[in-house]
């Protein structure tokens, strides 16, 4: 073992002082930020009263959101969200990248159609969904109802968080279809047509072949699809604006209503603090459930 790493640093000397640098630059961009996270968690801080000054707070900021019926109900809506938006973005976007991995006339452009809403800036297709589309007045939604001599339906302030789930599946299902449609198109030829050899029927194909061989790729989707939800706020802000009352604020959008609106940093921080390690124990548990599910399969 020693031996191998000996010969391992006499092979790539030149590559680990090139790397090295990088490394560290990366870690002190991610690392620093989140322990003075942890650092404003434990401190008592109002923004807007520097009278008061800064004192050390412990883990009351903690212990003021596990006695906060208020939070538990925005954490339910978050996961209630996220978990309708990575299931609808799982299952439809392998059903696309099924579709654009076969040979279908228009390929190219349906592509290109179908995974621009990735490249779109979350604030832009918030303020486009809701002013353009959505907007009773002057949108889509308005003047086809006028048309129709019907009255335009408010979906903003009646179906907030079912909007939003669709919005969020709008704008990052792309990212699941890129992820699955690069899965599809490393199968081995091989392997599919042994497959048609045996007489697989297009079902079988799709879920006892394809599906099993992606799983890894599926892994990465979701855990990967799950950070960008959850760290989801450009469309909240802009469309509902965690409206109407708290129906659609997730733990992020909390984050920031208790930084900016309530100005306080400490609450804000530990709540960001508790948003990581829930999104990394649920991470984990996705990942457990990947690992059993590929067992059984292999």
């Amino acid at each position: 073992m020693k031996r191998t790493e000996l010969n391992t640093k006499k092979r790539y000397p030149i590559e680990r002082t090139f790397v090295a640098p990088a490394c560290i630059i990366v870690a002190i961009a991610t690392q620093v930020p989140f322990v003075l996270t942890i650092i404003f968690s434990l401190l008592r801080w109002n923004i807007v009263r520097p009278d008061q000054g800064i004192t050390f707070a412990g883990l009351n900021n903690f212990i003021y959101y596990l006695k906060d019926k208020e939070f538990y109900t925005i954490c339910l809506q978050t996961v209630g969200m996220i978990g309708a938006a990575l299931i609808l973005c799982m299952v439809f976007g392998y059903l696309i990248a099924l579709m654009l991995d076969s040979d279908i006339p228009g390929k190219t452009l349906s592509r290109t159609l179908i995974l621009s809403p990735f490249f779109i800036m979350t604030t832009t297709t918030g303020v486009l969904w809701k002013t353009t589309i959505l907007n009773t007045n002057f949108g889509w939604v308005g003047t086809i109802a006028n048309m129709l001599g019907m009255k335009a339906v408010d979906f903003v302030s009646y179906y907030a968080r079912p909007l939003l789930v669709f919005l969020f599946v709008w704008q990052w299902m792309p990212f699941f279809v890129l992820v699955l449609l690069g899965g599809l198109q490393g199968i081995p030829t091989e392997v599919l047509e042994r497959a048609n050899l045996d007489g697989c029927s297009k079902f079988e194909m799709v879920f006892k072949i394809k599906l099993p061989m992606i799983f890894n790729h599926m892994q990465v989707a979701l855990m990967l699809g799950l950070i960008f939800l959850v760290k989801e706020f450009g469309l909240i802000l802009t469309t509902t604006s965690g409206g109407p009352g708290q129906q659609t604020y997730t733990l992020t959008f909390y984050i920031y209503r208790t930084l900016f609106s309530g100005s306080n940093v400490g609450r804000a921080a530990a709540l960001s603090v508790i948003t990581v390690v829930v999104t990394l124990t649920i991470i984990n548990l996705i990942f457990r459930a990947i690992k059993k599910r590929r067992a059984v399969y292999e």
